[in-house]
């Protein structure tokens, strides 16, 4: 049935049971349950839906769906009928069951019916709160200049290729982009493939470094002899990172790793990572081998912003990766900046997302946890 309704209707929008539709749903399928119970005794089928044999081959079903959908790459399986089907048909034993053991709480072990109720409700919980809060849940990808505030973004949840823009209910102004990067790192490269080699018989040593340097181009002399191009320290737009090595040579990648023979070669010379302003540099080994620095890599990147709502409130605030902003039921998160830039990025970019039902879920989540502790607790009083 699933298969059939996917290839003819086509894949679920979840979208037509935005709020206040799947608010009206879910009190509506609660009252069905409900019903379904009450007339149990006069159905077959509600009666074996509550037993072990309906249940089984229900979650057996639903793992091999799961797996199907998640091995394949289908990223959608959440607007997948197949995999929703068997979703529903879960949730319908969780209910009913979850049902009978309420009403009959006062019927054996009080702790053992409390551990039921806690691990069954709360599952019924998270599964029924993920799925209908699936229509009501953004993400946007919002991109932000400094000094610009800026509220447009691009809807991430829609199918619309491609992408639509939206007006969010914030504003996000950039004041500074704020990046921490790892030490510099030296690479010995092969001259024809630009290829890194990891046995090379050459030992670099870094003299001297210019976190924010500018190159000075050598000048030639009357006799037509040129100066080193250099670096200087420079704290300006564009300035790179920019070393001076020594770069000492042995007979084989073996000694060079001992560094304890004799070296037969040095080399001295600027290596840079470059920026966007100044181009990267190399030094010359030999006819084999040179030794460049590659980009720096980001330790961490954050951005200090400012988030404008409505009623003139705002919030300042640092957004970095991993640590979002929460405001107003929305997560701000980082998630890049203008890599052609780098340090010097005057660009971030964001993703929000608000999900009104995720506390829901999260209490299910809670209390399958709390579940799941009680039934370990009663578990170990009972081999005492």
């Amino acid at each position: 049935m699933g298969l059939m309704l996917q290839f003819t209707i086509g894949p679920i929008d979840w979208r037509l049971l935005e709020y206040p539709f799947n608010t009206i749903l879910l009190a509506i399928y609660v009252l069905v349950l409900g019903i379904l119970y009450a007339v149990r005794k006069h159905v077959y089928v509600i009666e074996w839906t509550m037993t072990i044999y309906a249940a089984v081959p229900a979650l057996a079903y639903g793992v091999l769906v799961t797996l199907l959908l998640g091995l394949t790459g289908w990223d959608m399986m959440l607007r997948s009928w197949p995999f929703i089907l068997v979703y529903f048909w879960l949730m319908n034993i969780l209910g009913l069951i979850t049902i009978r053991r309420i009403l009959h709480f006062s019927q054996g072990s009080i702790v053992s019916n409390l551990c039921f109720i806690c691990n069954h409700l709360g599952l019924f919980m998270a599964m029924v709160c993920a799925a209908l809060g699936n229509a009501d849940m953004q993400k946007c990808r919002l991109t932000a200049k400094v000094g610009q505030p800026e509220c447009r973004a691009i809807d991430l949840t829609g199918t619309q290729m491609p992408p639509k823009i939206v007006e969010l209910p914030l504003s996000i102004e950039l004041h500074d982009f704020i990046i921490d990067e790892y030490p510099p790192k030296y690479v010995v490269i092969d001259n024809e493939t630009d290829m890194t080699i990891n046995d090379s018989p050459w030992v670099i040593r870094q003299d001297s470094i210019w976190e924010y340097a500018a190159i000075v181009y050598g000048r030639k002399d009357s006799l037509g002899n040129q100066d080193m191009d250099r670096y200087v320290e420079w704290h300006s737009m564009g300035a790179c990172t920019a070393a001076f090595i020594t770069a000492i040579r042995y007979a084989s990648a073996k000694e060079a790793a001992d560094a304890k023979s004799e070296p037969l070669d040095t080399k001295q010379g600027w290596v840079s990572c470059g920026s966007f302003m100044f181009p990267n540099r190399a030094l010359r080994l030999d006819s084999l081998y040179s030794v460049v620095m590659p980009e720096r890599e980001p330790k961490r990147y954050a951005s200090s912003v400012t988030v404008y709502m409505g009623n003139n409130q705002k919030t300042d605030g640092i957004i970095e990766v991993n640590k979002p902003l929460e405001i107003d039921g929305w997560k701000i998160y980082q998630v890049s900046y203008d890599t052609a830039l780098g340090r010097w990025s005057d660009t971030s970019v964001f993703e929000l997302v608000s999900d009104p039902w995720l506390p829901w879920v999260y209490l299910g989540i809670y209390m399958m946890l709390a579940g799941a502790v009680l039934t370990f607790i009663t578990a170990g009083n009972k081999k005492k």
